[in-house]
C-alpha cells in the first residue's frame, strides 16, 4: 500500500475568526436592541406612590384593584372606611364576623392613618352592599371598592 501524506491546511483559523465575528455580532445585537420595552425611572426629591391611583369616575365596575400602601382617611362603619384617590373620597367595604366586646370588632383594627394594601373589586353604588352596611356611608359616590383582601403594613 501506498502512503498519502497529509497536511493540515490552515483554513482552519479561518473558521475561528468567523465564528469570533458571529459572536461579536451577537452580543453587538443584544447591546443595542432597543425594543421599547424598557422601564424610564424618574427619581427626584418628591415620593412616588407604588400604584397610581384614579379618580373615582375613572374605576370601572367589575375592575379588579390592587392598591399598596394606601391610608385610611376616615372610617364610616364596623366594616367601611374611606381612601383618598386623586382628592376623591372613595368608600372601601369588606366583609368581616364582628366580634362582639373586642374593641378590633373582627379580624382588623382599622383606624384613620393606617396604611394598607387592598385587593379587591369596583362595584357599582346600585349593587348590594355588604351586610348591615349603612348606604350613606356612599354620599355622592357612584362605585366603591369591596375588599377581598386587606393587609395592614403601617399605622
Amino acid at each position: 500500500m501506498a502512503e498519502i501524506p497529509i497536511e493540515k491546511k490552515s483554513g482552519s483559523k479561518w473558521l475561528w475568526i468567523l465564528l469570533a465575528l458571529l459572536a461579536l455580532a451577537l452580543i453587538a445585537w443584544w447591546l443595542l436592541d432597543n425594543d421599547g420595552d424598557d422601564v424610564v425611572e424618574y427619581t427626584d426629591e418628591t415620593v412616588v406612590a407604588d400604584t397610581v391611583p384614579v379618580a373615582t369616575s375613572m374605576l370601572v365596575v367589575g375592575e379588579s384593584v390592587d392598591l399598596d400602601a394606601v391610608e385610611v382617611t376616615g372610617l364610616a362603619g364596623d366594616m367601611a372606611f374611606y381612601i383618598e384617590m386623586n382628592g376623591e373620597r372613595v368608600p372601601v367595604f369588606f366583609d368581616q364576623v364582628p366580634t362582639p366586646g373586642d374593641a378590633t370588632e373582627g379580624e382588623y383594627d382599622i383606624n384613620p392613618g393606617s396604611i394598607l394594601n387592598i385587593e379587591g373589586e369596583v362595584r357599582s353604588a346600585t349593587d348590594t352592599l355588604p351586610a348591615n352596611a349603612d348606604p350613606s356611608i356612599l354620599g355622592t359616590s357612584q362605585n366603591y371598592i369591596f375588599a377581598n383582601s386587606i393587609e395592614m403594613v403601617g399605622s
